[in-house]
């Protein structure tokens, strides 16, 4: 992140403080729902700032590498919560 343009040593001490060192993690960050917010919020800026941020990061990235990171995870194959409740014939668990 440091040879990220545009990324200050404060914003990226922030970002290392919750564990995203990478600009490919910000990259996977900002493609989720409430990304960009959630990086405007760790570094205490606006959202405008943060998307420009965001973007920065991005070019930093091969366009195979943004292509991944910006697609949605298949968790479809991992427990999520409570498993479905499993009845017999007369309703009985």
């Amino acid at each position: 992140m440091d040879l990220v343009d545009g990324w200050t040593d404060d914003y990226v001490r922030k970002m290392n403080d919750v564990w995203i060192t990478t600009a490919e993690q910000v990259v996977a960050l900002g493609a989720t729902d409430g990304g960009v917010r959630a990086i405007s919020e760790q570094l205490g800026i606006e959202p405008g700032p943060a998307r420009e941020l965001l973007e920065a990061a991005r070019a930093n990235l091969s366009a195979a590498a943004r292509n991944e990171l910006e697609q949605p995870a298949d968790t479809s194959e991992f427990g999520l919560g409570v498993l479905p409740l499993v009845t017999d014939d007369n309703g009985n668990s």
